[in-house]
């Protein structure tokens, strides 16, 4: 399984270096998109085998899995030019306060989107990651939870608690 992570800051970061960390995506089979060299150059010494770019089609062009941790504010400039292919990809959404209403308006119809409110002690295996699904198979629910319950613990609850979950993790 390959996953493509846009965004290489705090918490796209610490994903990749939970990833890396784990056994379920092997560490060459991630790719970060970041347009900072810096956060790219950092993240490569730590972890030779991810790779890294700083174009986010490339990133994300044989991703089974494609995770969007950009700001908020920057998600409606950054997803509709991602070309994501629905029959074969799946977006995860860490940006907090995008609702799923919003992502389907800026993805291919019909696409299996999550969204994810995890924290920073992902990067150490020790994060609580809230997840909640729209268009998604009882089998994709399954493997997004079991890639997340690697990195810490991960539940799967209903959008409406999201604004909830968000409070109490900030």
């Amino acid at each position: 399984m390959k996953v493509a992570i846009i965004g290489g800051g705090n918490m796209g970061g610490a994903i990749a270096r939970g990833l890396a960390k784990g056994s379920i995506v092997k560490t060459e089979d991630i790719t970060v998109s970041d347009p900072s060299q810096k956060i790219l150059d950092t993240l490569k010494a730590e972890y030779p085998a991810i790779r890294v770019t700083s174009d986010n089609n490339t990133a994300i062009a044989d991703a089974h899995i494609v995770l969007l941790a950009v700001k908020p504010w920057l998600v409606e400039k950054v997803l509709p030019s991602l070309k994501m292919e629905k029959s074969r990809q799946i977006l995860i959404s860490i940006a907090a306060g995008i609702t799923f209403e919003q992502l389907i308006q800026w993805t291919p119809s019909g696409m299996t989107i999550f969204r994810l409110m995890p924290n920073t002690g992902i990067a150490h295996l020790e994060s609580m990651t809230i997840v909640c699904s729209h268009n998604a198979s009882k089998e994709q629910e399954l493997q997004v939870l079991d890639i997340f319950n690697e990195m810490g613990l991960a539940m799967l609850m209903p959008e409406q608690s999201m604004p909830a979950v968000t409070a109490l993790a900030s």
